[in-house]
Order: C-alpha cells, then structure tokens, then sequence
C-alpha cells in the first residue's frame, strides 16, 4: 500500500502527468519539453501504470477471483427472471384476449339496444303527439286545450322528433291552435280585469298557468298598464303647451305661462281627472289582478304584482314630471299641495296594502314647495324690520297671521307636509324673536327706575314687547281655531317656538327688574338708620303707622309699577317677574329685620306694623301674594315672631318651619349685648357685605356655621375675661343651634 501511494504521488506530484489529472481532456501539453521528450514521459508513466496493475493483480487475487464468481451466480438468477417475465408477458396477452373479446361483443349489443331505445322513444313520441293532436282536435274546452298545447310544447322541444315530417306537420297545427287559445285568453283576461269578473280572469290566467305562459303575461300586462299610465300624464302635462307658441318676441316662456290662470287651470283639470279617474281605473284593476292572483294558490307566480306595479308608476310620474316644461314644474312647486293630494287621495281611495305612499316620488317638488313656502312666510317679517325705528304694528303682525294661516290650511292635505309646514311657521316665529332681540334697547338707560317717566327706549322696549305679545295672541287664536285639522305634532311644534317668545319678553322686562330690586335693597338698608329702634315703647295699639323706610319703599313699588311695568300686555310674564320683585323684598326684610340691633319692644312692634304694610305694598305689583307658598307663610311667620320672647321664638321653631333656623339664630342676637357680637360685627363686615355673603351662600349649613364661629368667639371671650356668667340669652341659642345641627345630620 506505501509502493501505491508513492506512485500516486508521484503522478500527481509531477508537472508533465498532473495535465492529465484534470477534468479537461483536452489539457495542453507542455511547452517546456520537446516532443519526443514528451512521448517518453508517456511511455514510462504508462510502464509504471501497468507495473502497479501487476502488483495490485497479485496482491488482491483471491479477492478478484471472489467477485469473478459472484458476478456468475448474478447471470444465472438474471436469466433465471428473464424466463419468468416471458412466461408472464404470455399469461397476460391470453387474458386480454378472454377479457377484449366479450367486450367488444358487449358493446355491439349495448349500441344495438341503445338505437332500439331511441326508435322505441320516438315511436313513443310520435304516438303521443299524435294522440294528443287528436285530442286537441276534440276538445273545446280552453283550460283543457292549454293543458294539451303545454305538453305538446314539451314534446316539440325533444331534438329527436325534428326531421320527422309527420310530427313537423302535426306541430305546425299545434301552433296555430296555441296562438287561438293565447289569444283567445289575452282577450278574455283583458274584458275579465276591465269588467272586474273574478270568474273569468280566473279562467284565463288558468289557461296562461297550463300554458306556462303567466309569468311572461301579466309582466307585459304590468309594462303596458305602466306605459299607459305614462301617456296619460304625458298628455295631462302637456296640456296648454301650445300655448307657448306664439308668444311675445322677448318675453320669457316660464314667466308668460306660469302667470297664465288658464294654463294652470287645465294644468290641474287635467291632472285631477288622470288621478281621479284613469290612473285610478288602470290601478284598480292591477289590485284586481293580484287579488284573483293570490287565490289560484299556483306556484311561481309573483305575489307582489301591485307592489312591483305601484313602485314603477311612482317612477314614472318622477320622470314625466322631470320631462317636463319649466312652466309646468314651477306650476306643480307652487300648487304641490293640489298634486300631493290628487296623488294621496287617491292611494286612499284604492286602500290597499300593496299600494303604500311613497314620498320619494313627489320629494323633490316637496321640498321646492317648502322652500317657496318659507320664503312666503318670512317675507312679512322681513319688511317689518326693514326700518330700524319701525315697531311692527297689528296691522303687519294680522297680514304676517293671514299667510302663516294660508300656508297651513293649503298644507292640511297631508299630515307629513302639514309638519314640515308647520316647522316653517316655528322658523318665521324664531326669526320675528331674533329681528326684535336686534332692536331692543339695553344699558342704562333700559334698566333706569329713577325718573318720572319712561325714556324713548325704554317706550320702543315696551312696544317691541307688546308686539310679541300681540303676535302670541293671535298665533294661540289662530292655533285654537285650526286644532281641529291641524296634527299634534304641528300644534305642539308651533306652540313650543310661541312660548318661547315670552323668554324674550322676560329678557325686555329683566333690566327693571334687576334695578327695581337694587333700589328696593337700598331702601331696606335704611332700615338700620333710624334712630328709634331701642327709643320706641310698648304699645297696646296695633294699628301702628309704618316705618319711613318703609313708607318710602310702598311709594316706589307703586310708581315704578304704574310707570315702567304696566305698560307690558304680556301680564303672564309681568307677573312672574314681579313675582321675583315680591320674594326679593320679602328676603330682604326677613334679613335685615333679623339683624337689627339694639331694639326695643316698642322698636319690634314697629317691625311687626312694618311687614303687614310690606304685604299691603307688594299687592300692588303681586295681588295674589299667597301664591308665593313658602316665602308668604315666612312673611307671616316673621310678622309673628318678631314680637315674642327668645323662649316663644325657639319652642314654636319645628322641623319644616317656613322660616329657616339661621335666621332665628341671627334675631336671637338682637336680644344679647353687646359682648355677644352678631356674626358680621365679629368678622367686621359691612351690612351691603353681609347681604352679598348671604345672598352667595344660600345652603343652611354654611349660614349656620357663620353663627356658630360667633358663638365661639363669644364663649372664647367670656373664656378670656374668667367671667362666671354668661349672656340670658346665650344658653337658648347655644341649645338650638346643637338641636338643628343633630336634626341636620340626622
């Protein structure tokens, strides 16, 4: 094995054979030796070849002569298996030829049968069409005859029967008797639908049933009675259109035509007789026709006829109407509540399921009418407010009534449209409101109390205010007089944007009364200016005279009410703000009579006379002061309690009283001394701040705690000072403040 190798690397090692070794037979030889030299080199490089085959031969002979004899054993199963495939090649082609033979004889006979089964099924089929030639021949009756064509139309579709002269003949009558019966039928089920005969629509459509022909028939029946709709609103809408012809050089069609009372006359003539009475007929007997349909109970037949036919009729008046001339649509937009109700009464008056109102037909004119109809009712309102010192008087706000009531009346045809009408007539409100807020005046000269009379704003504020009241007047007065005929949806649509118009009195009337109440504050205040509170004595006269705040506060109620509230028509919301007058004055008074101090018997007799006068004075601008509820029962109240002892006071306080535990709290100070503080004196509060704290703070528990942080203040002191004693009045107070702060909580 070392000898080999050595050879091998040798071979491979040396330059002139390593050219040999490569993949490329072709390999150049070298240049570096001559030829001879080369083929020297070959001729010992084969030597030393075939010496290692030699030695490889010796070496390994036991090895070869091994595999010699294995390689004879391998011939011998080789043959052995080429035998075996021959013998299997002949197995095979015998049972082919036991399998191919019976085959082919197999399907000699199979297509022996085969054309004895067709000449079998076509001598059938001409027998059957020969006996039900026969039979048709013999027969008169047409449900029987369209039975018999329906089979013979069958046969005649079998290819086999084509080229056979006999059937062809027979076939050729067969048709000419089907076009008998189907004519016969068309005609019949024609006079049946018009003529309105259940019987005899129900025989024909039988007879287009049996010929399998119905499906086809009533389509084209619904695609004639549509085109004939067509025609005649075609002919309806045309109607005066010739009247264009000839017309003044220069002057416009739209104009000429849609000003002409004659053209729009037949326009709607024409129109009402096409929906009332032949659109009409053509629809009725379409629901005639599915009625009778839906009782044959057959298959395949389509149960929503009608409803095909009412969809297709619906876009057929879109399209005419769209093919229109533009003086015919501007007539159809101004007059749509006509079209709208030719159309809807006569969907009511077919009353049938099938044929519902579709608003998408007649939408566009719809909306072209409400447009318009905006339009028409704002007009009004925009004049009246063209002139910035015009106040819209009743003769503007009557003829702005008698459009509003023209418009709907003209809309009642129809619920829905009646709405949208009435959502006009919300919008024209609204903007007569927006027009007048624009006008009226604000700023100190609208809210001034003070002069003799009103100033020129404040009359044009009066007048704007008494001109909606005016316009909510005869709005509810028309409302009233149309409620019959008008929809609750509409009612309450127009009542809702009416009623909005006394917010907008409200906001006019707002600026006095916020200065009326500043005044009467004002005025109140005085009430701890007067010097006689502690003066006063004890008396046993009850009819005492009233205080000079007081008088002084009954003098201006009355005049500011004479002289800038009376004027106001809408006394709805006159009184509510009053009414707001009212309850100020009577806060104000239960406030500041709460805390005056120091006072006397006398001084809280006078107070007791003060609120039975307050209550004289406000039924001037509030007659019905009862009515106020809980503010009246404290004005009462405090008319009571402001005459009893600190004991009386607390033991007829009960929870639910009508006069708040803070401000029996803050009249109790009134019988302590000075060391016992109010609460505003404690914290160094002004009257006017005081007020404005109670006014911003109206929850009972922070007043209460106002109180308390006095009474602490007090105890801190009498703490200080080592006093043993304490105010009379102190206990009573410190036990009903703990007793409403329990009851709170709990």
């Amino acid at each position: 094995m070392d000898i080999s190798t050595d050879v091998i690397q040798n071979i491979e090692n040396d330059e002139f054979y390593g050219q040999f070794l490569t993949h490329n037979s072709k390999a150049i030889l070298s240049q570096s030796l001559a030829f001879t030299e080369q083929l020297r080199k070959l001729g010992e490089g084969i030597e030393i070849l075939n010496r290692e085959l030699q030695v490889q031969v010796l070496e390994n002979h036991d090895d070869l002569l091994r595999q010699a004899s294995h390689a004879t054993k391998l011939e011998n199963v080789l043959s052995t298996m080429n035998n075996h495939i021959q013998n299997l090649f002949a197995n095979a082609e015998r049972l082919r030829t036991q399998i191919t033979v019976p085959y082919e004889q197999l399907e000699t006979q199979t297509k022996v049968l085969g054309r004895l089964h067709r000449a079998s099924h076509i001598l059938r089929q001409v027998s059957r069409v020969q006996q039900l030639s026969k039979r048709l021949s013999n027969t008169n009756d047409p449900i029987q005859k369209a039975s018999l064509l329906q089979e013979l139309e069958q046969l005649a579709a079998d290819p086999e029967l084509e080229d056979i002269d006999a059937i062809t003949t027979e076939l050729r009558n067969v048709r000419i008797q089907q076009q008998k019966v189907v004519k016969l039928a068309t005609g019949s089920l024609n006079q049946g639908i018009v003529n309105e005969n259940a019987i005899q629509t129900s025989t024909a459509l039988q007879i287009f049933i049996n010929l399998g022909l119905i499906k086809a028939t009533i389509d084209n029946f619904m695609v004639q009675n549509v085109a004939e709709c067509r025609e005649i609103l075609k002919a309806a809408l045309e109607t005066g259109g010739s009247t264009a012809v000839g017309k003044p050089k220069g002057t416009s069609s739209r104009m000429q035509l849609s000003t002409s009372q004659g053209f729009k006359t037949r326009i709607w003539t024409e129109l009402e007789k096409s929906f009332s009475e032949d659109i009409y007929k053509i629809c009725k007997q379409m629901q005639f026709l599915q009625k009778t349909l839906n009782e044959i109970h057959t298959e395949n037949i389509d149960k929503h006829l009608a409803k095909q036919f009412w969809s297709k009729l619906g876009k057929a008046i879109q399209e005419e109407i769209k093919q229109s001339s533009a003086a015919v649509v501007q007539t159809l937009e101004q007059d749509y509540p006509k079209l709208l109700k030719n159309y809807y009464e006569m969907m009511k008056k077919l009353n049938y399921d099938q044929f519902k109102f579709d608003r998408s037909v007649v939408k566009k004119l719809e909306n072209s009418y409400l447009s318009s109809s905006l339009n028409k009712i704002l007009g009004p309102v925009q004049s009246m407010f063209d002139n910035e010192n015009n106040v819209p008087g009743h003769e503007e706000i009557d003829a702005l009534i008698r459009v509003i009531t023209s418009e709907l009346s003209m809309a009642l045809v129809e619920e829905h449209l009646s709405e949208e009408v009435a959502k006009n007539v919300g919008k024209c409100i609204k903007t007569f409101a927006v027009n007048t807020e624009r006008h009226i005046g604000v700023g100190s000269e609208a809210a001034q109390v003070i002069g003799g009379a009103p100033n020129a704003v404040q009359q044009k504020n009066i007048q704007y205010a008494n001109a909606l009241f005016y316009l909510q007047t005869q709005m509810h007065r028309m409302l009233t007089n149309m409620k019959e005929s008008l929809t609750q949806s509409g009612v309450r649509t127009i009542t809702e944007t009416v009623q909005q118009l006394n917010d907008l009195t409200a906001l006019i009337i707002q600026p006095l009364i916020e200065s009326i109440n500043e005044v009467a504050e004002t005025i109140i205040v005085t009430i701890h200016l007067e010097p006689d509170w502690a003066k006063l004595n004890a008396s046993i006269n009850k009819n005492l005279s009233s205080s000079p705040y007081m008088k002084e506060l009954a003098q201006f109620i009355s005049r500011v009410y004479n002289t800038y509230l009376s004027g106001f028509h809408n006394k709805e919301v006159l009184t509510n703000k009053c009414n707001a007058i009212a309850l100020r004055c009577i806060e104000l008074l239960v406030r500041h009579s709460s805390i005056l101090r120091p006072i006397s018997q006398g001084g809280r007799q006078r107070l007791q006379s003060d609120y039975q006068h307050l209550e004289d004075a406000l039924k001037v601008i509030c007659p019905h002061l009862a009515a106020l509820g809980r503010p009246y029962r404290q004005l009462k109240s405090m008319a009571s309690l402001i005459a009893q002892t600190p004991e009386e006071i607390v033991a007829g306080q009960a929870s639910g009283s009508s006069v708040p535990h803070s401000t029996i709290l803050l009249m109790l100070f009134s019988f302590a001394g000075q060391d016992l503080a109010s609460p505003h004196q404690n914290t160094g509060w002004s009257l006017p701040k005081l007020s404005a704290w109670l006014d911003e703070h109206p929850s009972e528990s922070d007043r209460l705690d106002l109180v308390a942080g006095a009474l602490q203040k007090y105890e801190s002191l009498i703490a200080l000072t080592n006093s043993t004693s304490y105010d009379p009045v102190y206990p009573i107070m410190s036990r009903f403040l703990e007793g409403t702060i329990k009851e709170s909580v709990q």
